[in-house]
């Protein structure tokens, strides 16, 4: 009799511990039950775990209100009156989290749900009415608008933005049971065959490291919902929702606000509005009492108008800052840099800010955004309000692999945590994967800086490329994720990482190889590899034929790999249908090198007699040296204004000299009103610009205003990890400015020591443009140039092809 008791007993202490069945012999051991009130949210979670369990087993769950006795096992997707009895009640979560139960019969499957509902504003209409009667003022409610909770995808109404613990929770337990969501849209799933289907007994609880991962793709999210559910099963949402843009474009750019308060924008010293971005826009005056009323207005509006809101930034338009030019010298003395009294002006608007909101909402925080122009550590911080932020806006995740790149970033980063009296989590503005045609991997740095920037950091707001695609019968175009087939590994790592900055990289890839490539694991693990070693390589960005990070030979090998990929895929099966997407998407790379041949004229760099002295006076070279520059929009010769250009080199090829002769009309009224070195508002002047490149280096950009100032920047990667930044080269760049009645006339001479050892021959020239901008007059910024770009003058394959004899 003991000893079959002992058995019994053994029987039940099995069976308490077995794995709960869902899917037994192809056919269905349990229920979804779902509450009869849940959200949006929660409903697609149980679709998409009845919809996945289908294609596993070909077993289709039924989704009840209410667990039935006839079901052996039951699914519970999120929380609901049946869960309280079984005694479960979610845990305490300080950020986005989940939790999956499974004993017994039961499984439960739920987290931190967070489904937003929009403010009754709009940005238009009868919305934007009842936001300026709401406000009081004309204000726009464009550029803040609803960006917080994301973008509504009507189809799945939800907000992109929600933050879906349960949906989450779904992903998990469908990832346990072999489900691998590495990319979006056709062929992106893995899903594993099944007849029989089981969850293990569990208590898993699981938080997020950062409670903000977001990916963008502004009103392409509207339609896109095979996107935005993608986005959903690799865990991706907010815990808190902020306003992190360009905001006071709402405070002053409508029309009526610019007729009814023109004392809001800054002026020039003419005392016209800037033109701003886009143009016709105006710009912000920050210390005008009146704007600053609005800004404080518009911000304790936003935060009346959506109490979910945590945080706003009153940030700059698009294009950066512009100080009215009678505060400079507000700001510091005249010698100081612009960028800093632009900094120091910046951080006093945000001061008088910080101070107002700490009045009217003591529990909200103010996001400091400088804006282009204003970036620098501001010297007039004197206390650090304890309710600012300081988020950051990054070169691209992609670009910091280079070594200067990165520790630019770290190192400005690391000069506000010093003003800080307590270091406060704040986003990351990233611009991710902004490339076309060619495959970025940078995952072992990507690891490596989410574990740097997590003590600081609550998570991303990464913006990424929509791209237009057409559905058969349809007459419009439809836009989704631009590009999935070579963005998508980086998009599943940065989420994974979200969660678990520490993950198994490794590991993680070793199985993506396997799953998603099958018999072509090998080859595919050698294209990523290499491809990751090539994108990592320590040089520019920037490719000529000759210089950068990409050579010829990697796009040759590119194929090759995926040929033998393809080949080992076997036709026309899955494996071999999305090593086909990423081959198509990289099919411009086959014509890329060929493209880059420069198409612009030959330039001959004559031979100065002797040493030459810089004096601004180009007489002393022949006339027949003199090239007349061209319209750089359309190559026609000037009809007035004319630019001539004479380009010399001395015997030894030491220097590159350029002298410019620059006719003018309104020499009265020219354009210079930049007057320190190195200060990016110089583009804003009439300007002269050069640009150089050889064999052995990626280009060299010098540029003099009429008051000779210069500006001087490299962007090869071995002279910015030299110089730490590309705008400390300074390799002794001389000019000398003259200004006649009906001209002002540069003479330039640049050291090449930086630019290689090889001199420009007619087999191997350098690249060469030249270029002068016009604003002088009311026609705008106009350009000619000795090589025609129809666009920028950095448009490297339009450029000239430059010689010594």
């Amino acid at each position: 009799m003991s000893n079959m008791l002992a058995l019994l007993g053994f029987i039940l202490a099995v069976s308490a511990n077995a794995d709960i069945e869902l899917v037994k012999d192809g056919k269905p051991a349990a229920e979804i039950v779902l509450d009869t009130n849940a959200v949006p949210g929660i409903k697609l979670a149980a679709r998409d775990l009845q919809e996945h369990l289908e294609k596993m087993s070909g077993a289709k769950l039924e989704i009840v209100n209410a667990p039935s006795k006839t079901a052996r096992n039951h699914v519970y997707v999120g929380e609901n009156e049946f869960t309280a009895k079984l005694g479960y009640k979610l845990g305490d979560f300080k950020n986005s989290g989940f939790e999956i139960i499974a004993k017994d019969n039961y499984v439960i499957l739920a987290g931190v749900d967070i489904q937003r509902s929009p403010t009754p504003f709009g940005f238009s209409g009868e919305g934007l009415k009842k936001w300026q009667e709401f406000c009081g003022e004309k204000f726009n409610y464009g550029a803040g608008g609803d960006i917080g909770i994301g973008q509504h995808n009507s189809i799945l109404d939800i907000y992109t933005n929600d933050d879906l613990g349960t949906w989450y929770a779904v992903a998990e337990l469908l990832e346990q049971l072999g489900v691998r969501f590495y990319a979006p849209y056709d062929n992106g799933t893995v899903i594993p065959e099944k007849k029989t289907i089981a969850v293990a007994n569990q208590q898993l609880r699981k938080e997020a490291a950062f409670a903000r991962r977001e990916f963008c793709f502004y009103n392409a999210m509207r339609q896109d919902p095979e996107g935005i559910k993608w986005f959903k099963r690799i865990k991706l949402g907010n815990n808190n929702i902020i306003i992190f843009n360009h905001t006071t474009y709402d405070i002053y750019s409508s029309k009526e606000q610019k007729e009814l308060h023109p004392e809001y924008l800054a002026c020039d010293a003419d005392g016209k509005p800037y033109q701003g971005f886009p143009t016709g826009a105006g710009m912000p005056r920050y210390t005008n009492p009146a704007f600053r009323k609005a800004a404080v207005n518009y911000m304790n509006k936003r935060f009346e108008a959506d109490p979910q809101l945590t945080a706003i930034s009153i940030g700059p338009p698009d294009g950066g800052i512009k100080m009215d030019v009678r505060d400079e010298n507000l700001y510091g003395k005249p010698g100081d840099s612009l960028i800093q009294k632009a900094s120091r002006y910046v951080w006093d608007f945000h001061v008088y800010l910080a101070k107002e909101l700490k009045k009217s909402h003591p529990d909200k925080y103010l996001l400091y955004c400088s804006g282009g122009g204003a970036n620098e550590v501001p010297e007039n911080i004197e206390e650090f309000p304890d309710n600012i932020i300081v988020p950051f806006a990054q070169p691209y995740s992609a670009y910091m692999v280079l070594n200067s790149t990165e520790r630019a970033t770290l190192d400005l980063r690391k000069k506000w945590h010093a003003k800080m009296k307590t270091v406060k989590k704040a986003p990351i503005w990233d611009y991710y994967l902004y490339y076309c045609g060619y495959p970025v991997f940078f995952t072992e740095y990507l690891q490596k800086e989410m574990q740097e920037c997590l003590p600081y950091c609550d998570g991303k707001f990464i913006e990424i490329n929509p791209g237009a695609y057409k559905v058969e019968g349809e007459k419009n175009q439809r836009y989704r994720l631009d590009k999935y087939g070579l963005k998508h590994l980086m998009v599943y790592w940065q989420s994974k990482l979200f969660w678990d900055p520490d993950m198994d990289r490794k590991a993680m890839l070793e199985e993506y190889y396997g799953l998603f490539f099958g018999p072509a694991k090998a080859e595919m693990k050698e294209f990523h590899e290499f491809a990751e070693e090539v994108w990592c390589r320590q040089e520019s960005r920037s490719v000529t034929e000759t210089t950068g990070f990409l050579k010829e030979k990697d796009v040759e090998r590119y194929f090759e790999i995926l040929k033998r990929a393809r080949d080992k895929a076997g036709k026309d099966t899955v494996y071999d249908k999305r090593i086909a997407q990423m081959e198509s998407e990289m099919a411009s790379l086959r014509t890329f090198f060929a493209s880059l041949k420069r198409t612009g004229p030959k330039v001959e760099a004559h031979v100065a007699p002797g040493p030459v002295k810089i004096d601004g006076n180009l007489n002393k070279y022949p006339a027949e040296w003199r090239v007349t520059l061209r319209n750089n929009a359309t190559g026609e010769l000037p009809v007035s204004n004319k630019t001539e250009a004479v380009i010399a080199m001395p015997p030894d090829c030491s220097a590159l000299i350029i002298g410019v002769i620059c006719h003018e009309d309104q020499m009265d009224k020219i354009k210079s009103d930049c007057k320190l070195n190195d200060t990016f508002n110089i583009f804003d002047d009439d300007v002269v610009e050069v640009y150089v490149n050889t064999p052995e280096r990626s280009y060299f950009k010098v540029a003099v205003n009429p008051d000779c100032v210069i500006w001087d920047e490299s962007t090869d990667a071995t002279i910015v990890d030299r110089d730490t930044l590309p705008v400390l080269w300074n390799p002794g760049t001389e000019a000398v400015v003259k200004k006649d009645k009906d001209r002002w006339t540069v003479e330039i001479k640049i050291p090449t020591k930086d630019m290689g050892t090889s001199k420009p021959t007619e087999s191997k020239p350098w690249g060469i443009q030249v270029g002068r901008t016009r604003f002088t007059g009311d026609g705008g910024g106009i350009g000619w140039s000795i090589a025609p770009t129809a666009g920028p003058y950095r448009t490297l394959n339009k450029w000239g092809d430059l010689y010594v004899k």
